[in-house]
């Protein structure tokens, strides 16, 4: 930075860059905008002192995290002014630009200058307003015409009966080449037929047709066949579901996402309709209302943290893998009964239930009463008594994990990837129809799973210290008072939470709480622990005794 004259006067300023994936090689990449304004920066007396940068399609200023981080600093008075690329890398709709550009301008005293579009020094000027103006509505234009056309191209390339995405069990597409730049083969886009693939497809939909088996049942028929889904994996309940439903087998371009109307495919079918119909058939009659999502107004406290402790092995060398499937944890459902009987009153009890039993019936768990479980864990963590030493060497350990996160590029690497991997996702969701719906949630699920061990950290959204401090002084009241603090008025959902950041998993075995496997930062509390917990020998997680 040059020395500061006195006839120089720096203003304080940010960075703020988009990416669209759209515009990835049409002169719009981050090193480009980042480039484009500190040169601008430099010639005009402005000291960059942050920068804001999303990697994200789409019109809604609200879906861009670091732009919402960039506005809450700037209500903090943190800079002066914010310099953009383009207009378009701002806001692509009218109503956010004017807005946002108000609130900044108006009631900040904050400029947004875009440094590849000279409109003038005063924005209160009416050709500025105007030059400007025009702009935006362009970009807002520019936006909607995109997805129209992105839109428009995938629904035509349905109507000529061309497939989108990648080919499910049974078909596959002919490697024709590799591309270099991008380090990956080429493939023809047209569907071919698999035979081995295809005869495996008509025999399960042959099986289930016959109305003797449930989706747990065949998976588990299957699975004895010596076969494996497209991507390696046992088969499943979920994965069977999928593939009995899918009129792709017919020759029909299907989508499972709502508004996309099935269309004649240029590929050929695997299946006849008599046998497809049938199965659809058998799939209505066997519905019923066991294992339905969780409603709002059931709450299930170890919701996620439950484990099946006989089916521990489909856990080796997944322990650290957030993308991991087929894991070993327990579901929450609902079973339903009249009770009693001459009254006709329904009633309901929660449960866990062995996903891998559910999956392919390999285990024999049997689903047990989530308040049973529930109650082992809450006795667990009232009996703690812990002394000055372990809550002082608890809280060191935690501020130290902040002071190393603050520093860590490589967590905040992490951080950007995930969160650039986020935006893409949603990008792909909205805009194509390579994923299916399931496909999208699972994933953005493990994604949000991924960045919330570093929100607790203070690395997501800027969260900084005032995360430290607050966390800390939660913390030490949590560990102080621990009983006072699980008894008092604090709302199920924060209870959770609350387990959620101490314990990693809850290992159960028929209604028995077997083991606990707290978080690394919380292995002190419970080592400290004289009644309850012990290293277990045979596995590497903290068994759970009961006092006798």
């Amino acid at each position: 930075m040059p020395a500061k004259t006195p006839s120089q006067k720096f203003k304080i300023g940010v960075g703020y860059i988009r990416e669209s994936t759209e515009e990835q090689d049409k002169g719009f990449s981050p090193d480009n905008q980042k480039r484009m304004i500190e040169e601008y920066a430099k010639k005009n007396n402005i000291q960059i002192v942050d920068w804001y940068k999303d990697l994200i399609s789409g019109t809604k200023a609200s879906k861009r995290d670091d732009f919402q981080r960039m506005i809450t600093d700037a209500q903090l008075r943190k800079f002066e002014v914010i310099l953009i690329y383009h207009t378009s890398r701002f806001a692509r709709n009218v109503a956010d630009a004017r807005q946002y550009k108000d609130l900044l301008r108006k009631k900040l005293g904050i400029d947004v200058l875009s440094v590849t579009q000279n409109f003038g020094s005063n924005y209160n000027d009416p050709s500025q307003f105007l030059n400007e103006g025009v702009n935006e509505l362009f970009d807002e234009h520019y936006s909607k015409q995109l997805s129209f056309w992105v839109r428009n191209s995938l629904m035509e390339k349905r109507r000529q009966g061309k497939q989108n995405g990648n080919p499910p069990l049974g078909y596959y597409k002919k490697k024709i080449g590799f591309d270099k730049e991008k380090n990956r083969p080429i493939y023809d886009k047209t569907w071919l037929v698999q035979p081995e693939e295809a005869k495996l497809v008509k025999k399960i939909f042959t099986h289930y047709a016959t109305n003797k088996y449930s989706l747990a049942d065949l998976a588990a028929e299957v699975n004895t066949w010596g076969v494996k889904t497209k991507i390696g994996n046992p088969f499943t309940y979920s994965s069977l579901k999928g593939l009995l439903c899918n009129k792709t087998y017919l020759g029909m371009v299907f989508s499972w996402r709502r508004g996309y109307p099935t269309e004649k495919g240029l590929h050929p079918a695997i299946l006849p309709h008599k046998l497809f119909d049938k199965v659809q058939e058998v799939l209505h009659d066997r519905r019923n209302t066991m294992g339905r999502p969780v409603a709002q107004h059931r709450f299930y406290l170890l919701q996620g943290l439950v484990y099946c402790y006989r089916c521990i092995n489909y856990l080796k060398g997944k322990e650290n893998n957030p993308n991991a499937r087929m894991l070993p944890n327990m579901y929450c459902e609902t079973h339903q009964w009249v009770y009693p009987k001459h009254t006709g009153t329904r009633q309901e009890r929660l449960m866990y239930g062995c996903k891998i039993k559910r999956e392919n019936k390999s285990c024999s768990q049997k689903d047990v009463e989530a308040k049973i479980i529930d109650d082992q864990v809450i006795d667990l963590m009232e009996a703690f008594r812990l002394p000055p030493d372990v809550i002082e060497m608890t809280l060191d350990k935690l501020k130290g994990l902040f002071k190393q996160a603050s520093k860590s590029s490589k967590d905040i690497n992490v951080v950007k990837t995930l969160e650039a991997r986020k935006k893409r996702l949603n990008f792909q969701w909205e805009n194509t129809e390579e994923l299916e719906e399931l496909e999208y949630l699972t994933k953005l699920k493990e994604i949000n799973d991924g960045l919330k061990k570093y929100e607790s950290l203070g690395l997501v959204n800027g969260s900084g210290k005032n995360k430290e401090a607050e966390y800390l002084k939660k913390t030490e009241k949590f560990l102080k008072e621990f009983k006072n603090f699980w008894r008092s008025d604090i709302g199920n959902q924060e209870r959770r939470e609350w387990l959620q950041m101490i314990l990693k998993r809850v290992w159960v075995k028929d209604e028995d709480v077997v083991a606990i496997e707290p978080h690394d930062d919380f292995k002190p509390l419970f080592v400290s622990h004289r009644k309850v917990i012990v290293q277990g020998e045979l596995n590497p997680y903290i068994r759970f005794h009961r006092a006798a």
